[in-house]
């Protein structure tokens, strides 16, 4: 079971939602529906919110006229926007929005919900409603890369061809799913070509040859090994990580510490942080990118910033027994 976890931040507000209204964005690519196409969701979430006095809108999820469709929705009486979908769903809704003060609530329906698992928030989609109804609003950092906003991680390299996989095996049983992308994820990383790449921070300046870069909207914690997580998500920072150029016996040296939880101190690993950075990609006009699980198609150089506290979440409220 997922432990709920609180991240630390000094904006976080009380909420109260009795006798509002709820948007819904649903991505129906990510649910269950039944036989009769309708999606389990829908009722639960009715009987859970009208419970409290809370009317909710359903707004389909779909790329195309979405921030007209949320934007027309925006009354005085809006407390809260759920998304019920993945990492790359709650993106497009916040790429949509733009600035925007109304709190969003994640569902977690996707493939990895890196974000709701940051946050604490549960998997369970009843346990997960419970938490929404008794959150608080926290300001989030958002990263940038080219003015393409991301949430989690822009990854480059060997990860945007991992994500791929992982959406093919997307409907796999988790225990069969993730040792076939680790296995995979070691063999891409001993066939895919290492590009010379010039990585350039307020701090420092750095040639390297890499062929996986993975820059994350605040630092990943080392101390959750495989979990990749962050503890932080409104430090104003961005977590820069590039594996170099290295032999086999490295990388297998590397991913025995990525599963012991101290691979940040592996010399494979170039680890950093920045508020802006910028990523020169050798006889590379263009370059593949994959940002919160969605591929885009980016001129080079890449030019990564973090923007503070521009995201209102909810999140769950502190447990007052884990307190020391």
């Amino acid at each position: 079971m997922l432990a709920t976890r609180t991240i630390e931040t000094s904006t976080e507000t009380a909420f109260d939602m009795k006798g509002s209204r709820i948007l819904v964005v649903i991505n129906p690519a990510s649910g269950n529906a039944d036989a009769s196409g309708v999606d389990p969701l829908l009722d639960l979430l009715e009987h859970r919110l009208s419970e409290r006095g809370i009317r909710i809108q359903i707004i389909p999820f779909g790329p195309q006229g979405l921030a007209e469709r949320l934007h027309n929705r925006l009354d005085e009486d809006v407390r809260a926007i759920y998304v019920a979908g993945g990492d790359g769903t709650l993106l497009s809704v916040v790429e949509a929005l733009g600035p925007c003060s109304i709190p969003l609530g994640i569902l977690p329906r996707g493939t990895m919900n890196w974000m709701a698992k940051d946050l604490g928030i549960p998997l369970d989609m009843d346990a997960a409603i419970q938490t929404l109804l008794e959150a608080r609003v926290q300001t989030l950092d958002l990263g940038q890369v080219n003015d393409q906003p991301f949430l989690c991680a822009c990854m480059i390299g060997v990860g945007t061809l991992v994500g791929r996989e992982r959406e093919r095996e997307r409907y796999t049983a988790p225990w069969s799913r993730w040792p076939k992308l680790l296995w995979r994820g070691l063999k891409l990383l001993r066939i895919y070509p290492h590009r010379r790449m010039r990585l350039v921070t307020e701090k420092d300046s750095e040639r390297l040859h890499s062929h996986t870069v993975v820059v994350t909207n605040n630092l990943l914690d080392s101390a959750f090994g495989t979990l990749l997580q962050r503890t932080h998500l409104d430090a104003g920072v961005l977590g820069i990580y590039a594996v170099r150029k290295a032999t086999f016996r490295e990388l297998t040296r590397l991913f025995t510490r990525l599963m012991l939880g101290n691979w940040q101190a592996d010399d494979a690993v170039l680890t950093t942080a920045a508020t802006e950075a910028s990523l020169s990609i050798s006889g590379r006009g263009t370059i593949s990118v994959m940002l919160d699980g969605e591929i885009r198609r980016l001129k080079t150089p890449l030019r990564f910033r973090i923007e503070p506290r521009r995201v209102a979440m909810l999140v769950p409220r502190p447990d007052p027994s884990a307190r020391g």
